[in-house]
């Protein structure tokens, strides 16, 4: 019994020790990893051995020292026994089976300097795969150098000393220092590819096939360079280099290892066969170090640039996560900045009784007028669409619906001032294309400006955000009344837009972006008449004019003022400086949040033809008091194909729904007898009036009648005047009606005529080939000056060209004049 404890005592004792050395003896992991290491040296070093002879000395490079650290840094430093079976096993089998302490030696020498460099790593990075931050790049090649393979390299050139197994000169240059080099290299190549390719990771790739054409182009590249230079002896080496970076920016941290693997092996093979330009130092008089500092040298290097590419992705991810911290204090402070604001509405409750009779006057006035010009725009459209119309009455309604939405305009410039004035005016912020906005404005104005003889020019930061988020109507709004200003009072010259961005401090000159915000300058310049100093001061104020505004008779003199408040409540301020007889220069500041990318479906700019074939008949319900709107709903919805009957008052529309039960009434609001307010509540009341779509027509401009009309049972909200497409999505919106629109031809899209989006090489043809030529150089160089002065050549008919190639110059897409010259250019050498 005794003796039984005893003999369980020392097995314990024993499996104890075993374990304090890192043995695992009943652990099946430990057999197969420590298993895995053995025969990766003996294969790797068989390899090695038989693949680069040791034709000048040792091996240039040695793999199994790499695989050995890198193996014991994924694996852990216990499986160490695996490493040396497999250094005493391969030492054993290269001749060194009579000398066993020589190879025992060798193994104990070559395991202790793996650990030892395995151990620094670690210690130092407090990682296992210290390849993404470019101080553990550092660490690693530092104890990959200057650590174990310095006991290595003694262990191993002390025992073939030892056995006399080198028999040479210059002993230290010839074959100490190419060993530990070997051994260096070795570590630096292969164990940052077994951690590469093992690390779970860096199992997602950076690439989505290995087959796609950047790989095959790099590789490629890598092949030509390499059978130059260490096949053909060129001094082309480094330029291996540029194809390893591309790697190393695009690829990932496992292809970009393996390029280098390829490289290294493939000029170690090619020397020890006698081939390239290592070869051909060698046979010069210089020493192997070459080839190995060049394998050491694109190891580092592309270590070093994999490290700096992981890092900035851990600096995006850091910036992104202080950005969303960033939007929630943001998001929190506006709730507080709500809740303040909901107790200043309750004390600002009195002061909106005082506004409340100049509202109420402002209101019924926008009622009366807004619906007679329901009808002139209305018709208008009525007759721009029928196909039959003579050029002179297509003209003709033409001038008549700018003329009302002229007339519209006055009408809002007035509601925007009594709104600014009673302090309702607030900021719709969302996100928009800047970009869009401007050609926009260009392309609107652009044509006034021609007739005119002016040159209108945008000058565009590129460093200015292109998506931005605030008020786009406001700002659209801003720039139509300032441009529009600068061309009505302008006879002769130009007149330049400049968007810039402002910087915070004098330190900066980008974008100004804190919490996401940016600072955005405009200015517009013309060479028109100038105004006085004298009346400066009194240009913003409201129904004010300058000397030049009432000679011409035009205007009401709000748009300045109106202007300015909405500059102001963006953030910014307006100013003007003039000159009489020199021009005027208009500046405005405003603030805005950097936006997000917006996806516009192209078919909104397409008209609607008619109902799309295989739909049921909808009968729709026009409820008005005045015959003139019913006529213009019933012209705009029968062309189109659905059915229509006619009410004048809410009684008769009561009537008739009941009896032919239509699928949607268009309501008016204010009718006698019976408006449309009682007449929706009685439809609505019952279970056959829910399966109708009732959409209120309303001339009132006021918000609150909107809730009050929705709170009456109504589906939706139209204002008069309304556009006729917008009586036909609401039906899509409200029935699922389907339409057919219209295919738009590219000369047709009068809105985008100047736009570059259309500018082809074609257009180019009918300058002369020299021309091109120089149009070619000088976008190469990107030389604005000498581009503006070869567009000055081209023929004034050609407005076109004129004005897209101007707006490519003006925004500096020097890229986009070399794409559309190339093509000719290739065929003018021809």
């Amino acid at each position: 019994m005794e003796s039984n404890k005893l003999s369980t005592h020392k097995n314990n004792s024993f499996q104890w020790n075993l374990s304090k050395l890192g043995i695992e003896v009943h652990n099946l992991r430990w057999w197969v990893e420590s298993a895995c290491i053995a025969v990766a040296y003996f294969v790797s070093s068989w390899l090695a051995a038989n693949t680069i002879f040791s034709s000048f000395g040792p091996s240039p490079v040695w793999p199994g020292s790499g695989l050995n650290a890198g193996l014991l840094l994924f694996f852990g430093r216990s499986r160490w026994l695996g490493m040396f079976c497999g250094i005493l096993l391969y030492n054993l089998h290269r001749n060194w089976l009579k000398v066993l302490i020589p190879a025992s030696g060798a193994a104990i020498g070559s395991t202790i300097g793996t650990l030892i460099t395995v151990s620094l790593i670690l210690k130092f990075t407090h990682t296992r795969y210290p390849f993404l931050k470019v101080r553990h790049v550092v660490t690693f090649v530092v104890c990959s150098i200057f650590s174990g393979t310095i006991l290595q390299t003694i262990t191993g050139v002390g025992i073939y000393a030892l056995t006399r197994r080198y028999e040479g000169a210059n002993f230290i240059t010839n074959f100490l220092l190419p060993w530990w080099i070997g051994d260096s290299v070795g570590v630096l190549i292969f164990a940052s590819l077994a951690l590469t390719w093992l690390q779970p990771k860096q199992q997602k790739a950076a690439i989505k096939s290995y087959l796609s054409w950047e790989v095959v182009v790099a590789f490629i590249s890598i092949i030509v360079v390499a059978y130059f230079s260490f096949y053909e002896a060129q001094p082309l080496e480094y330029l291996l280099l540029p194809p390893l970076i591309w790697s190393a920016f695009r690829f990932g941290h496992r292809l970009t290892t393996l390029f280098v693997l390829f490289i290294s092996m493939t000029a170690s093979i090619a020397t020890a066969n006698g081939f390239g330009i290592f070869y051909k130092a060698i046979t010069g008089g210089d020493s192997l170090l070459l080839l190995q500092i060049f394998m050491g040298v694109i190891s580092i290097m592309t270590l070093a640039i994999l490290a700096i590419v992981d890092e900035n992705k851990q600096a995006n991810l850091s910036l992104q996560r202080a950005n969303t911290d960033l939007e929630k204090r943001v998001l929190d402070r506006t709730i507080d900045l709500q809740q303040s604001e909901s107790k200043a509405l309750e004390l600002a409750a009195k002061a909106e009784s005082a506004n409340q009779a100049k509202s109420t006057f402002i209101a019924n006035m926008s009622h009366e007028l807004r619906s007679p010009l329901n009808a002139v725009l209305g018709f208008s459209q009525l007759m721009m669409r029928a196909n039959n119309l003579a050029k002179e009455h297509y003209e003709n309604a033409s001038i008549i619906n700018r003329s009302g939405d002229y007339l519209l305009t006055l009408i809002n410039n007035i509601l925007d001032l009594s709104k600014i004035e009673a302090g309702k005016t607030t900021l719709y912020l969302q996100s928009f294309d800047l970009d869009h906005l401007l050609e926009d404005v260009e392309d609107m104005l652009q044509l006034r400006a021609t007739n005119a003889g002016l040159d209108l020019i945008f000058e565009r930061d590129p460093q200015v955000p292109r998506y931005i988020c605030t008020d786009e109507v406001k700002l659209r709004q801003v720039l139509i009344n300032l441009i529009g200003n600068a061309i009505k009072f302008t006879k002769e010259g130009s007149v330049v837009v400049t968007l810039k961005s402002a910087p915070t401090n004098t330190l900066e000159n980008a974008v100004s972006v804190v919490s996401d915000e940016c600072i955005l300058n405009f200015s517009i310049r013309d060479t028109g008449v100038g105004i006085a100093a004298e009346e400066l001061p009194q240009l913003f104020a409201s129904f004010s004019q300058a000397q030049a505004g009432r000679e011409k008779q035009e205007g009401t003199g709000l748009g300045l003022a109106i202007s300015r408040r909405f500059v102001q409540l963006m953030g910014g301020d307006i100013s003007v400086t003039s000159e009489l007889g020199k021009g005027t220069t208009f500046q405005f500041q405003i603030q805005a949040q950097v936006g997000t990318p917006l996806i516009i479906d192209p078919s909104q700019k397409r008209r609607t033809l008619a109902l799309a074939p295989d739909q049921p008949t909808y009968r729709i319900l026009v409820v008005d008091d005045k015959p003139i709107n019913s006529q213009l709903l019933v012209k705009m919805l029968i062309p189109m194909g659905f059915e229509v009957q006619e009410a004048s008052n809410g009684l008769e529309a009561i009537a008739i729904w009941d009896q032919w039960e239509p699928h949607l009434i268009w309501m008016d609001m204010r009718m006698p007898v019976m408006d449309g307010y009682e007449a929706t509540k009685h439809i609505k009341s019952t279970v056959k009036g829910n399966a109708t779509a009732v959409i209120a027509l309303t001339a009132s401009v006021l918000e609150e009648e909107k809730a009050i009309v929705l709170s009456a049972g109504c589906d939706d909200f139209v204002r008069k005047p309304f556009s006729e497409q917008t009586i036909f999505d609401t039906l899509a919106k409200h029935l699922g009606v389907k339409y057919t629109y219209e295919n738009i031809q590219p000369h047709e899209l009068d809105s985008d005529f100047f736009s570059e989006i259309s500018l082809t090489s074609e257009n180019l043809k009918i300058m002369p080939d020299s021309w091109i030529m120089q149009l070619y150089r000088s976008a190469l160089e990107a030389d604005k000056n000498i581009v503006i002065n070869l567009i000055g050549e081209i023929p004034d008919k050609e407005i076109f060209l004129v004005r897209s190639l101007t707006k490519l110059v003006r925004n500096f897409q020097f890229e986009k004049l070399i794409d559309l010259t190339e093509p000719l250019l290739s065929t003018y050498i021809e």
